[in-house]
């Protein structure tokens, strides 16, 4: 637990002095210097871009690797990274899998990411505060909603299929309830390493309870609007994780405090792609929300204090989501060493839920939460079991 605070501090302090880094490229392997297109185009799919605008005005890059258009499967990735996360495994990546059994992939970049850090009217560089004002919240009923009505649209289909990582599968959870219409345009929402309700989380994020307003206020202070931006921290993640040290700290320590440890799934040759492509930056308000589930203990929209929200809500407290709402067909995958998420705050989801057609908490002792994703033996140990639920129901 010290080794994983003392890594989140150093995160935090270099944060507004990381601009003096530089891309390292030459430290990286060659799939951690390629961009999505051009790793789809590697391993034998290329990709096409969409630039979608949502309601708001962000312009979101959408990547499409085309297949089958009576199978749709729409990919959300989690908070922090991009949809790059979704390939940079190659051959055993998801979207190359994916690709090889004929769906039609489509790749979501949230706004504010690497991909998607554009505006009509915003300039996330001249207007921090405006452009990165926003939470999961807005993603879903914006970003994923309009995705969700593009990806319809173009392939003539009723329904997709949505799988989204971490917070991506928060975002369905929100649009659910939010826009109940959309759950009739899901024909099946597969959750992997779900984020929903945050009671028991484990290893550093417990301290999301005690010392995350703390944080929070550190960065408002020091006037933190966007964070793990990916030109400001790639190049110190290069900097530090690529030298012969680099592994125990980044991996072995950082990564096995946040999301639980699997060495074995996350080893040191993958470092150099991983982190050509990690982070892809996310908000301080998007954690400040996360907090605030953390420590209230409740699924609920941003908290901006009882004034603010009287004005906002019409109450003093801010409204829980109604999960009743949230009616898709909903698939549910867990691993056993997951800190986020972990089974006893899936368990907590699945009694929420009107209707989860599968329930898993993987066999294999050690999967993380980034084995989903990035994991060394996903073919191995993850989708086997995924594949037979994505047969089934699609």
């Amino acid at each position: 637990m010290e080794k994983g605070l003392i890594f989140l501090a150093v995160i935090l302090h270099v944060t507004v002095h990381s601009q003096l880094l530089k891309q390292q490229p030459e430290k990286l392997s060659e799939d951690g210097r390629l961009k999505f297109p051009e790793l789809a185009d590697k391993y034998g799919f290329p990709a096409q871009q969409e630039n979608i605008t949502t309601e708001d005005g962000y312009v979101l890059t959408l990547y499409h690797i085309p297949g089958d258009t009576s199978k749709p499967v729409l990919l959300i990735h989690g908070n922090t990274p991009t949809g790059d996360c979704f390939i940079i495994r190659g051959n055993t990546s998801m979207v190359i899998t994916l690709a090889r059994r004929g769906y039609d992939v489509w790749v979501i970049n949230l706004r504010g990411t690497r991909y998607s850090r554009k505006h009509v009217r915003l300039d996330p560089d001249r207007q921090p505060a405006q452009f990165f004002d926003y939470t999961f919240y807005e993603q879903a009923i914006y970003d994923v909603a309009a995705t969700i009505d593009f990806i319809l649209k173009k392939t003539g289909q009723e329904q997709l299929t949505a799988i989204g990582h971490s917070v991506g599968t928060t975002l369905l959870y929100v649009l659910g309830a939010e826009k109940p219409e959309y759950n009739d345009k899901i024909k099946l929402a597969i959750s992997l390493a779900p984020i929903c309700f945050m009671q028991n989380v484990r290893g550093v994020s417990r301290l999301g309870g005690p010392l995350g307003p703390w944080l929070i206020d550190l960065m408002s202070l020091l006037n933190i609007h966007e964070f793990l931006s990916y030109d400001q921290f790639t190049p110190l993640l290069q900097a530090i994780c690529l030298e012969p040290f680099g592994y125990e700290l980044c991996i072995k320590i950082g990564t096995a405090a946040v999301m639980g440890s699997d060495p074995d799934g996350l080893e040191p040759e993958f470092q150099k792609t991983l982190f050509g492509h990690f982070p892809g930056g996310t908000t301080r308000k998007t954690l400040a929300h996360l907090v605030q589930i953390t420590r209230r203990k409740k699924f609920a929209r941003y908290d901006y204090g009882a004034i603010k929200n009287l004005r906002v809500y019409n109450s003093f407290q801010p409204p829980e989501f109604d999960l009743k709402k949230v009616t898709m067909k909903s698939a549910l995958f867990v691993g056993k060493e997951d800190f986020l998420s972990t089974p006893a705050d899936a368990e907590l989801l699945k009694a929420a839920l009107p209707n989860v057609v599968h329930y898993q908490v993987l066999p294999y002792e050690k999967f993380n939460h980034a084995d989903f994703v990035m994991g060394r033996y996903m073919t191995d140990n993850f989708y086997p079991y995924f594949m037979e639920v994505l047969d089934k129901y699609v």
